[in-house]
Order: structure tokens, then C-alpha cells, then sequence
């Protein structure tokens, strides 16, 4: 994940990470001119050489990091991050002591005779993350490294996760089976982030949701931290986590102005403008289904009233690749569910002029069954139609948009890459 996902989620510590870069920087400015003037070692105090060992390895560390599948030689290193082959090597035996380097000689090969150079790789595997995508009636559960390679993943659909009861067993039920899964201890998991349908301010805190007002009712929020107390739990608004994955990973990837639409038994929205998250002051851009006249509230309902079945009992996996399958009904009531949420969609185009916009979302399984509809009925209401394409990231995106959020956590402040 970026800095652009870091400044933009953590907003309140902006002012913290600039002083630090500025404090780093002048720092760096002050040892180059003691080291040409040919004084810096003798001039340096003792917390000031710590410091600059600090940043030596922190640069060493960002490098291996760049380079998850090739191992680097103390040679290499020094070149690319311009020190000495000493200072990179005295960075070296601190990062394998804090155990987030391995030396990697035994994968090499080299074609030369003599003794082979050291190579080092970053230990991907020196920690766990996991992102959740928690819902009223699904979970997604991914538990990765720290390099974003998910490790294992756990899915529950069509469940009943409305009552906060039902919401804390199903998380503690996902943790556990991610990490047995992936051969794992749940305390060995460093950082989770978790995907809820609500609002959630720039603390990482829920404070408003009419989906599932029982999860707040019983503190569910502080209920999951204090299940998993050696790890730091971080709760965010579903569709912007999967707008993040998009635009880290997926169909956004190369716009810098994009909107996704979190299109399913709910309907919501994220927005990425000059290649930021938008957040707005109070966490709640792009809710423009608060107002009643959009019908995104109902549009499920409406849907499910189509086929004549409970909205409750539907299963939207087997629907939409009904849908697919070419059930007239279902692709009848598809279409009137594209018709009934475009006139959103178009508000939010036409305030933000995306170069593209995602689809995601149970519907988005319907693949053309969904989006040419959809695109006949938004386009006549939109002065530049941009292109309307399904998410590459599938059911998984709000769950990624999750691990890649605590990845962002772990490096910045676990990796202390954000350290005062």
C-alpha cells in the first residue's frame, strides 16, 4: 500500500509524519557536512550516531523490502542505498537481530569458485496481519505476511451476523481458522483490520451505522480488541477499503480520480479523487444512499420483491450465477436492480468525473448481466460517461482493502519506518 493510502487513513497523524521527515532530513543534511568536512564521526553525540544507525537500516530495510523475490548481496545493497559496504553490514547484523532480515546465501547460486557472497532477504514471515470483511450476512477472513502474500482464507456466506453476538462469534471463529489454517498461533497476528458497513471516523472507530446498529449497541468494537489484545484492531468503512484495494491492486490501479460502487444486498460508495481516499471530516464521503430519493435503501428489497422471494432467504451468490446462466426472471430483475441504483451512481460521477468506474459487490457476479444495464441506464444521465467495468478483486476486495491497511500499520509504526 502506498503513502497515499497512509497519509489519507491516518489524516490526524499528518503533521507527526511531516516534523519527522522534516527532523530526518535535516538530520541527514547535518551529518553530510560533517563528512565532508572530514569531523563527523568525532562531532556526532552519542544519541546522534544511534539515530543515523537507525536511519542506515531503516533505508537498508525499505530496499530488501522493494525487493520481496530477490535477495540482495551486501554489495548490492550498498550501491543502491549509497553507504559503505561496513555501515550497510553493521545495518545488516541489527535488522537480522530484530529478526526482520534473513541472510539467504544458501538459495544462491554462483557460477564463481571461492566463497560465495552473503545475500539477504526481508522475513516476510517475522510477522502476521489480517484483513476482515464483516457484514450482516457474509465474512471474509485473509491472513497474510508482511510481505501481502495471503497465506490462508476463510469465507462464510449467507449467515446471519446481525445481532452483535453472532457478529464477535463469527470473527473469533475466522481468526482461529485463518490462523490454524496457515499453521499459525492467533497471538502471532500483529495487526487487524476489520471491514464493517458504517461509518468510521478517523480513529478507526465505528460511530454511526443503520445496518447493523446492534454491533454498536453491544460494543462490539471494544469487545473484538479485547479478544485479541496482543494485536492492534483497527475497524474501517467497508467501500473505502475495497475502493483502496482497487486503486493499490485492482481495475483503478492506473486512474488517479475512480469511483467503486459496493453494489450487493447494500448499496455503497468510495471515492479516490487525485489519487487520494476521500474521507471527508467525519468519515462519511460518499453516502449519497442517505438520501431517500436515491432508493438505494430499498433497491435490494425491490429486487428480491421482483423474483417474489423473502429478501432474507436469498442467496445472491446462486442468483446472480442464475443470472449468468440465462434465467430470464432473474436477468429481468437484475436489470430493474441496475435501473433502480444508476441515478446514484450518476450523482457521484458527475460531482467527481472519474477516469473509471468499479463495480463490486455480489452483483458485479452477474458480470454483463449487471453492467450493461446498469451502463444504458447511467449514461443518458451523465455529461461524460467513463468506462463502467466489474472489480478484477471479486468478493475478496473489501478483505484485501483490510490486510492492506494493516500492512500499512505494520510498516509505518511496527517496522518503526515511522519512528519520531
Amino acid at each position: 500500500m502506498d503513502t497515499r493510502g497512509a497519509f489519507v487513513t491516518c489524516q490526524h497523524e499528518s503533521d507527526k509524519k511531516i516534523l519527522y521527515i522534516e527532523k530526518t532530513f535535516r538530520f541527514v543534511r547535518y551529518t553530510y557536512s560533517l563528512q565532508e568536512s572530514g569531523h563527523w564521526m568525532t562531532a556526532l553525540r552519542g544519541n546522534d550516531v544511534a539515530t543515523l544507525r537507525w536511519i542506515n537500516s531503516r533505508a537498508v530495510l525499505t530496499e530488501l523490502m522493494s525487493s520481496p523475490d530477490e535477495p540482495l548481496s551486501v554489495t548490492e545493497l550498498a550501491t543502491r542505498v549509497a553507504l559503505s559496504r561496513p555501515t550497510v553490514e553493521a545495518a545488516l547484523a541489527d535488522l537480522v537481530a530484530e529478526d526482520w532480515v534473513i541472510e539467504a546465501s544458501g538459495l544462491i547460486q554462483t557460477p564463481r569458485a571461492g566463497r560465495p557472497a552473503r545475500h539477504y532477504s526481508f522475513n516476510a514471515a517475522a510477522g502476521l496481519v489480517m484483513g476482515i470483511d464483516l457484514g450482516p450476512h457474509s465474512i471474509v477472513g485473509l491472513l497474510s505476511d508482511l510481505s501481502g502474500t495471503v497465506l490462508h482464507e476463510v469465507r462464510r456466506y449467507d449467515v446471519d451476523l446481525a445481532t452483535g453476538e453472532a457478529a464477535l462469534a463469527a470473527i473469533l471463529d475466522v481468526v482461529a481458522t485463518a490462523a490454524a489454517g496457515a499453521d499459525a498461533p492467533v497471538s502471532g497476528i500483529g495487526v487487524i483490520t476489520v471491514g464493517v458497513p458504517a461509518i468510521v471516523n478517523v480513529d478507526g472507530d465505528m460511530v454511526l451505522t443503520t445496518v447493523v446498529p446492534d454491533w454498536l449497541e453491544s460494543g462490539i468494537p471494544e469487545r473484538i480488541r479485547e479478544a485479541f489484545p496482543r494485536a492492534i484492531t483497527f475497524f474501517d468503512n467497508d467501500a473505502k477499503l475495497a475502493t483502496l484495494a482497487e486503486a493499490e491492486w485492482g481495475a483503478a490501479r492506473d486512474s488517479g480520480t475512480a469511483l467503486f460502487i459496493l453494489a450487493g444486498r447494500r448499496i455503497a460508495a468510495g471515492l479516490i479523487v487525485n489519487g487520494q481516499l476521500m474521507r471527508g471530516t467525519r468519515g462519511a464521503a460518499g453516502e449519497i444512499g442517505a438520501l431517500q430519493r436515491m432508493g438505494w435503501a430499498t433497491s435490494f428489497s425491490r429486487f428480491t420483491d421482483r423474483i417474489g422471494i423473502a429478501a432474507g432467504s436469498a442467496g445472491l451468490e446462486t442468483m446472480m450465477d442464475a443470472a449468468v446462466g440465462g434465467d430470464a426472471s432473474l436477468r429481468e430483475a437484475v436489470a430493474g436492480y441496475a435501473a433502480d441504483i444508476a441515478e446514484g451512481i450518476a450523482a457521484l460521477i458527475l460531482t467527481v468525473d472519474p477516469e473509471i468506474v468499479v463495480i463490486g459487490g455480489g452483483f458485479a457476479r452477474a458480470g454483463d448481466a449487471f453492467l450493461e444495464p446498469l451502463r444504458a441506464a447511467v449514461g443518458p444521465m451523465c455529461l461524460y460517461e467513463p468506462p463502467l467495468v466489474a472489480s478484477a478483486l471479486g468478493s475478496q476486495a473489501v478483505a484485501l482493502g483490510a490486510v492492506a491497511r494493516s500492512l500499512d500499520h505494520m510498516r509505518n509504526h511496527v517496522l518503526a519506518l515511522g519512528r519520531e
